[in-house]
């Protein structure tokens, strides 16, 4: 896959993708969480569920909690800080190690 912890993306796609010209040039948020068997992450912020807590001996008082949901991979797109937009990754072997780099600027994702 080719998002990771850490890395900023935006929403492409979804009832949390920007929905005017302010919002796109903007990144959604940060993924926390990444499942690659389910090809799924989570960003912060977005794509908040209410959870249902269950009374335990920890939580006393039970209730309900607001939380960031998964989304899938498909649906985001890793955000270039330089153009102001998100854009495809590729990858390339650079002294011996993969290396992902955006594609209309041939930049290395981690500058």
């Amino acid at each position: 896959m080719h998002i990771r912890i850490g890395d900023v993306v935006q929403i492409i796609k979804g009832k949390d993708r920007p929905q005017t010209a302010e919002e796109a040039k903007k990144p959604s948020g940060e993924v926390l969480r990444v499942d690659t068997r389910k090809r799924r992450v989570i960003v912060g912020g977005k794509n908040m569920v209410w959870k249902h807590l269950r009374k335990t001996e920890q939580n006393q008082q039970g209730g309900r909690v607001q939380r960031e949901a998964f989304l899938p991979v498909e649906n985001v797109m890793l955000f270039n800080r330089k153009t102001g937009k998100p854009e495809r990754v590729h990858y390339r072997v650079v002294n011996g190690r993969k290396e992902r780099y955006f594609k209309s600027t041939n930049t290395a994702v981690n500058e």
